[in-house]
């Protein structure tokens, strides 16, 4: 079958993309609002966009027209700060408990019965149950789309790294251990299964 997106509603193109970018991991993003609430939300258009510096990108989609934003991006573009937790699958039901849309009073980690932690460096904490987490600062946003569906990109640089003892060594986290979970289509998440290790070619 071949497709035209431009033929396609908005409903049917999002569809397509989630049911083809597959796995795709999951920031579990915290942060703070100007005001002192806490907010927790998962993400899956997510990525390492850059490792000197070390930036994570991710993506909040717009569902509506026009210039409603996420909790989490405004809280991020007022306070330039936020925390990325590795999902796993011991919190994956807490984490999916985050993902409904909730007004911007609403303190996630208690929704979800979460535990924040004080982070090193930003304000935003982290989630205690996250064996990893990454405090960043705002590096860049970038709007990508008008339309619902359009998303507001936030490139975040890392300022502080924290790793459960037992699941890093030599900088290697052993992903095993970490059991990351990831988003598939639909309410469907996948777990890490058969790792293959194929070395590259020697040129």
């Amino acid at each position: 079958m071949h497709i035209n997106p431009d033929t396609l509603s908005g409903k049917e193109r999002y569809k397509l993309m989630i049911g083809s970018v597959i796995p795709r991991p999951i920031a579990f993003v915290s942060t703070k609002s100007k005001d002192g609430v806490l907010n927790l939300a998962p993400y899956s258009f997510y990525t390492i966009a850059c490792f000197n510096p070390m930036i994570l990108a991710f993506f909040p989609i717009r569902y509506k027209k026009g210039d409603e934003k996420k909790d989490t991006f405004t809280n991020i573009i007022e306070t330039e700060e936020f925390v990325v937790n590795v999902a796993t699958e011991d919190i994956i039901n807490e984490l999916n408990e985050t993902s409904g849309l909730y007004d911007a009073d609403v303190d996630e980690f208690v929704k979800a019965g979460l535990t924040p932690v004080e982070s090193k460096i930003v304000r935003a904490p982290g989630v205690k149950e996250s064996p990893v987490r990454m405090e960043c600062r705002l590096y860049k946003t970038l709007s990508l789309g008008e339309d619902e569906g359009g998303s507001d990109a936030i490139f975040g640089r890392v300022v502080h790294f924290y790793a459960d003892d037992a699941l890093i060594e030599n900088s290697r986290i052993d992903e095993k251990q970490v059991k990351p979970i990831a988003r598939l289509a639909g309410f469907k998440y996948s777990k890490l299964g058969e790792i293959i290790e194929i070395p590259r070619p020697e040129v």
